[in-house]
């Protein structure tokens, strides 16, 4: 395998595996063209999560699964060339068993690749400076995508924030830079609504400290409010079954001080996760950019524009779209939004534009 220089092979389960679980399918000879590969960033966690993620029955079809083991050095220069090779082979990474610091491998290594990068980071907290430094920081895993100083440029959206754990001044960095937030609040009101936001990603990460520590208590910090692990796998769902995005990972697992049944309950949250995004991968539809066939088009009047133009899939009923510019600009992936039925109904009928496409129609 041309990955083995960066690669240790995984601790598997000691007990053969159960018939059609993803272990027994794993256990086959890899496939050629791999569509996902799991890697491991911290191989004890990632082992351990592994124990979980083989016993869960194969629901994904024909799906190419492959894990590559773990890294043989846990750091966030040494992952990035790996990284860049499997999106460059088309292979969709899976990360898991990583602290929260090691973020930046995930959306440096896709920034790379110098394409536009969308990354959705569902947290409790936006580990982010409100201004630059120059300095890297663990903590602000986030800096290095924000205040980067040459292209890409990132697209930032963030899922589940808590007003008591997030500084107001980024409110205004936020506004001057078009990025989406969702807070806790307003995320759990409709779930639903944030599909079109995760299908715009390139990049989704989900840090266990945006769950609630009740259901994943082996995670960085306290955190009495979030997520419910069922929620996060509906969003998960929504990342894998997205034709766009390319990267997911999970991170911010401690299971230093906790019990064996809280460790044992949070790597089973993980897999758990990893499950339902490889579920949603199974069930992608070629939908766009990957293809943009079968779009039906719908024009209708707006306050923001004469005219705005949308597109519906004949495949999937998923809704986009196009942005309003005379000239277009940058990649055509981008000049598309993801939206839902909710939003064009709203526009169609008071031609009112949802905040959420005023920010994305801001930065064009």
């Amino acid at each position: 395998m041309m990955y083995t220089p960066w690669l240790l092979p995984p601790a598997l389960p000691p007990n053969p595996p159960v018939a059609n679980t993803i272990g027994s399918r794993l256990a086959a000879d890899p496939p050629s063209a791999p569509r996902i590969a799991l890697l491991g960033l911290d191989a004890q966690t990632a082992d351990g999560v592994r124990e979980h993620l083989y016993r869960l029955f194969w629901d994904f079809e024909d799906l190419a699964v492959v894990d590559l083991g773990n890294l043989r050095k846990r750091t966030v220069d040494f992952a990035i060339p790996l990284l860049k090779e499997l999106h460059s082979a088309n292979i969709l990474p899976v990360t898991l068993g990583a602290p929260s610091s090691f973020l930046p491998a995930q959306y440096l290594a896709f920034g790379e690749l110098n394409r536009q990068v969308g990354v959705c980071i569902l947290d409790s907290r936006i580990r982010l400076r409100t201004e630059s430094t120059g300095t890297a920081d663990a903590e602000n895993n986030l800096d290095a995508a924000v205040y980067r100083q040459r292209p890409p440029m990132y697209h930032l959206a963030h899922l589940g924030s808590q007003r008591q754990l997030v500084d107001p001044a980024l409110d205004a960095l936020f506004m001057r830079r078009h990025f989406e937030r969702y807070t806790l609040g307003q995320s759990r009101a409709d779930l639903g609504e944030l599909e079109p936001t995760v299908r715009d990603a390139d990049v989704l990460a989900i840090d266990l400290a945006g769950l609630a520590a009740a259901e994943v208590p082996a995670q960085e910090g306290f955190g009495p409010s979030g997520f419910s692990v069922q929620e996060a796998c509906q969003l998960a769902f929504y990342a894998g079954s997205s034709d766009r995005l390319s990267s997911f990972g999970l991170f911010g697992y401690r299971g230093g001080d906790a019990s064996d049944r809280e460790r044992e309950t949070s790597l089973a949250a993980q897999a758990q996760l990893i499950w339902y995004f490889m579920h949603g991968v199974s069930r992608r539809k070629g939908d766009f950019p990957v293809s943009t066939s079968g779009l039906h088009e719908y024009v209708v009047d707006s306050k923001v524009a004469d005219r705005l133009t949308f597109w519906r899939s004949e495949r999937s009923n998923r809704w986009w779209v196009q942005v309003p510019v005379s000239v277009p600009d940058g990649e055509e992936r981008n000049r598309l939004v993801a939206c839902s039925y909710k939003d064009y109904l709203q526009i169609s009928q008071s031609g009112d534009l949802p905040s959420r496409l005023q920010l994305a129609f801001s930065r064009y």
